[in-house]
């Protein structure tokens, strides 16, 4: 019988001390971490170079898996969406989304979020928990397993998907720190993304860390009216205040934030946002991300059309800006965020009333 304490929460200190305490000699440690980040395991009984006696002690106090796939959905384009359920029934995103000679994960870090941005799903179905690290890393484990019985790498991991990862900012750094660490899954720091709405205080502190992250920031409006409207955060940490926070962070020379930005029909892609944009980044080595809005159900918002999403891009590039629009990925499965836990999940689940229309 598998226990109940999952392995991967564990830092490493605390399993080098739950490995003392049984006596255990003290390179097992790194026998064991190359087990569990660099191989694809199904059991601890599948780590062949430890003893048989240790690893049906592994197999007695510890889950090797905090997560288990559920539901998967693919796209013709090769976007995956894999949906895992947790030990305590709770569920979550991640997805696979294959770009020329990339191939990126999108993982949650919370079981919804607090943050009740209203273009969002997640955010509109609430916040329920936040993740373990061991829950962060079991689903890059998970699909890089997946993907690798189709002969393919995971190349890119990005903290994206459900959830605000700076405000479980402990497990999402700990988690970070393993898929960088040569002990851990050795993802190269360059290829490791950390999205965030724009915690002013968790920006700071992060900034202390030095990390060498790459660091996305959740923008989406040019004002504070707008953006306060959009994302309710805004009202605490006002896009000055987060602004002035992106300028006082350490960005390593040859990288660029990235401003993420959903495009709004009617709402957020004028030529007046174009210019306040502009004078916003003026100085900032930036690049922004232009993502056509991804309806859902409920949603009190509508998808631009290409021709407004081209030429808000225009505006941006006449400015000097390097604006990319983010091809919609697997619209005809569950494209927006949240969406596959939301179709999957109790009935008793329903959208939080933000505007008077669900």
């Amino acid at each position: 019988m598998n226990g109940t304490r999952t392995i991967k929460d564990m830092s490493r200190g605390e399993l080098a001390q739950w490995l003392q305490e049984r006596g255990e000699p003290s390179y097992r440690l790194d026998q064991l971490e190359g087990w569990l980040y660099r191989q694809d395991l199904g059991s601890f009984l599948d780590m062949t170079n430890l003893p048989r006696a240790f690893r049906e002690i592994l197999s007695r106090e510890f889950c090797l898996f905090s997560l288990e796939e559920v539901a998967r959905e693919e796209a013709r384009d090769g976007t995956t969406k894999f949906l895992f359920s947790a030990l305590d029934g709770e569920r979550v995103e991640s997805v696979l989304i294959p770009d020329r000679d990339r191939l990126t994960l999108c993982v949650s870090t919370q079981v919804g979020c607090r943050m009740g941005c209203r273009f969002c799903l997640t955010g509109c179905t609430g916040f329920k928990r936040d993740l373990t690290r061991g829950e962060i890393l079991d689903q890059v484990l998970l699909v890089r397993a997946a993907v690798r019985k189709q002969g393919r790498e995971l190349t890119n991991v990005v903290f994206m998907g459900m959830g605000e990862p700076l405000d479980n900012y402990d497990e999402s750094l700990a988690a970070f720190r393993i898929l960088v660490s040569d002990k851990g899954l050795g993802f190269s720091h360059r290829k490791v993304t950390l999205s965030t709405v724009g915690l002013v205080p968790q920006m700071g502190r992060l900034a202390d860390e030095n990390l060498d992250l790459t660091l996305a920031l959740s923008l989406n409006a040019t004002d504070e009216e707008t953006r306060s409207f959009l994302m309710p955060i805004n009202r605490r940490y006002p896009l000055a205040q987060v602004m002035a926070a992106l300028r006082g962070y350490p960005l390593p020379p040859r990288k660029r934030f990235t401003l993420e930005y959903v495009v709004l029909k009617g709402v957020n892609h004028s030529s007046l946002d174009a210019r306040r944009l502009a004078r916003l980044v003026k100085g900032l080595r930036v690049k922004v991300n232009l993502i056509p809005f991804n309806p859902f159900p409920g949603a009190e918002f509508e998808r631009p059309s290409e021709r407004e999403v081209l030429e808000f891009q225009a505006h941006l590039r006449q400015r000097g800006l390097s604006a990319f629009i983010r091809q919609s990925r697997g619209l005809e499965i569950s494209a927006a965020c949240g969406l596959l836990r939301w179709k999957k999940g109790p009935d008793s689940w329903a959208l939080i009333d933000r505007s008077g229309r669900f």
